[in-house]
């Protein structure tokens, strides 16, 4: 068995370990080896919350570009510490909100798939190409990715949870199906920069499953000063606005998205990563039937070594409506502690 200090290395040099080592290493006391072997400091040690009897859970993972291109270590760590949990805190589905990688190369989307696919036939999973994983070095600039080369459908389409595709040739714009808490569940995965060809897809399926409550998870639909990107609004300074990029085709950006999407159905939880600096946000708002739509911004590339393994965990309460959010390192085995990282909202 390898020591710690030695694990630690070996997981940040991108040494692929399995699930039981890797759990070995996220277990216990990280912060002597972090410190000595990584260079960053270890955040104040915030325990994360045992979890509740009855609760289920959601495990978020926002722009794991750096972690693809420069600390695949962390990504793999990432997806075993959730399948050691998976039980404990009855995690139903993982969900990755784009940028898989920094440049759109072979090199980073194996070392996506590599973590992932540690996932496939155990914890269903969804995920969407953000601006990073289009055009040459990811710059946005045409809409070839080689997502589906790496996750191709025929393989997907044989996971637990999957629905279908709006291309039978392609993952950018996906659905998969689910129950927890006694809810049915649909998850409709968006592009980048979604065209208006993909917002009516996403329309169809959403009518094509009646009864369902909706989980929209796309790269960029909200800032960090909690307003949806809106291209129109001149009074706000927002960056990376999908309509800056030289994506080709139609563009919808999150005030279009919701006006022409969310709000016409009920879809309580809207997640989407992209944004720097501040890489958080939160926003209620009501749809047409008035009911509460939760809209949630999670980033963490811009901490050291790419993100330091951070994660978002919603916990769904057993009393149907409270959702405990929790933002969790894979690393330190702790959580960050600011209200923007710990805090809950209910569900109508």
């Amino acid at each position: 068995m390898l020591r710690r200090r030695e694990l630690l290395l070996a997981l940040l040099a991108g040494v692929p370990l399995s699930g039981a080592l890797a759990g070995s290493l996220l277990r216990g006391q990280t912060a002597a080896a972090a410190e000595k072997a990584a260079a960053p400091a270890e955040p104040p040690n915030i325990p994360l919350d045992p979890p509740t009897p009855g609760a289920w859970t959601l495990a978020v993972l926002p722009d794991t570009q750096y972690y693809s291109e420069s600390f695949p270590g962390l990504f793999h760590a990432q997806c075993a510490w959730m399948l050691e949990q998976q039980r404990a805190r009855n995690i139903v589905f993982a969900l990755q909100l784009g940028d898989v990688t920094n440049r759109n190369t072979p090199e980073q989307w194996v070392h996506a798939k590599a973590a992932l696919s540690q996932l496939d036939g155990r914890l269903p999973y969804a995920l969407v190409p953000g601006n990073h994983d289009y055009g040459p070095g990811g710059n946005a600039s045409t809409r070839d990715t080689l997502l589906s080369d790496y996750f191709p459908v025929g393989h997907m389409s044989t996971l637990p949870g999957f629905g279908g595709v709006m291309d039978p040739q392609r993952m950018d714009n996906s659905y998969y199906l689910f129950g927890a808490g006694g809810v049915d569940w649909i998850v409709i995965g968006l592009e980048w920069a979604p065209r208006d060809e993909s917002v009516a897809w996403a329309d169809q399926v959403l009518k094509q499953h009646p009864g369902r409550r909706g989980i929209l998870i796309t790269h960029a639909y909200m800032f960090h000063d909690e307003q949806r990107y809106d291209h129109l609004d001149t009074t706000r300074k927002e960056e990376w606005n999908p309509h800056s990029y030289k994506t080709p085709g139609s563009i919808n950006d999150g005030e279009e998205l919701w006006q022409k999407l969310v709000r016409r159905h009920d879809i309580p939880l809207v997640l989407n990563g992209h944004v720097l600096g501040d890489g958080t946000g939160y926003l209620k708002s009501l749809n047409d039937a008035g009911r509460s739509v939760h809209q949630m911004l999670s980033n963490y590339q811009f901490r050291k070594l790419g993100g330091e393994g951070y994660m978002r965990l919603l916990e769904f309460q057993p009393d149907g409506r409270t959702v405990k959010v929790q933002s969790y390192s894979a690393l330190y085995d702790s959580c960050l502690s600011a209200p923007d990282q710990r805090f809950s909202f209910e569900l109508d």
